[in-house]
């Protein structure tokens, strides 16, 4: 995926971070490292042991104007680069980064990535792209995220402690006076295929909402302040939102499945059974 990126190769720095003990992912890139330039970033021991405490170790060798951040199974579109820095050459200095859509690419596996890769459709060509048409904050993904580096030194680069830092990094930004934008690029990843790794998963995004809702919403007065009451709101609702709604989802399917067996579902007879 790293050599089919269409980008000048002279303007191109690609930064691996591994932790020093995953001797496993360092063995994979020395028997298969990509053909352009790279160098590997060890993650010295220390506390806690997260993505975005790796992020924040190798952001001060980063070269360029421009970061672009993937996970290590991502299969970005070959032109995604390329049309990130057209995009930010011709928009505003306010516009920090751009989001590109994440697409299940294993969502024939079973019935868990089938849902998994309908929830992130919904997510990032939706949800998203009317938030960004509406300049709401947005709440980055974890991948495929494209910033101008300086806004993002600006205000610290990411929260080493936040199991969603992405999520916390797009409200950041927002309350920085920054705007966060999607743009029509896709990169492909893999759902995981097992119950009990999707359950670890979507638990750890739950904890991170809740630690960025907590984080953000401590002092709502300032938030309204940052961010203006329309905007503000937008947020909370998505915190609200985000929180409440896996919480409530088993009571939904519960009905859900009921009215579908006496056949209720099919004949609704007030808006709140369409809703």
């Amino acid at each position: 995926a790293i050599d089919a990126l269409n980008y000048p190769r002279a303007k191109l720095d690609v930064i691996f971070v591994v932790e020093i003990d995953d001797h496993d992912t360092a063995a994979a890139l020395h028997a298969a490292a990509p053909q352009t330039p790279y160098e590997i970033v060890i993650a010295p021991k220390g506390a806690p042991r997260t993505k975005p405490r790796a992020l924040n170790i190798a952001m001060p060798l980063a070269r360029g104007s421009l970061v672009a951040v993937f996970d290590a199974e991502d299969l970005p579109d070959p032109h995604q680069l390329r049309s990130a820095a057209a995009l930010f050459d011709a928009l505003p200095q306010d516009v920090a980064c751009l989001q590109a859509s994440l697409v299940i690419d294993n969502g024939g596996l079973n019935w868990m990535t089938a849902l998994f890769a309908m929830d992130y459709a919904a997510l990032f060509d939706v949800y998203n792209r009317g938030l960004s048409t509406l300049a709401l904050p947005i709440f980055l993904g974890g991948t495929s995220n494209h910033f101008r580096i300086e806004p993002l030194r600006e205000i610290g680069f990411w929260d080493a402690f936040n199991v969603t830092e992405d999520a916390d990094l797009g409200l950041r930004l927002a309350r920085a006076g920054y705007d966060v934008r999607t743009f029509g690029s896709d990169t492909y990843e893999e759902a995981p295929g097992d119950f009990v790794a999707l359950a670890r998963q979507r638990t750890r995004w739950l904890k991170g909402w809740m630690q960025t809702a907590l984080a953000h919403c401590r002092h709502p007065l300032r938030l309204i302040a940052d961010l203006g009451p329309r905007r503000a709101g937008a947020v909370m609702a998505m915190f609200f939102g985000g929180v409440l709604g896996p919480l409530l989802g088993p009571f939904f399917a519960v009905r859900f499945i009921y009215d579908a067996l006496y056949g209720g579902l099919l004949r609704p007879t007030s808006v709140g059974d369409i809703l």
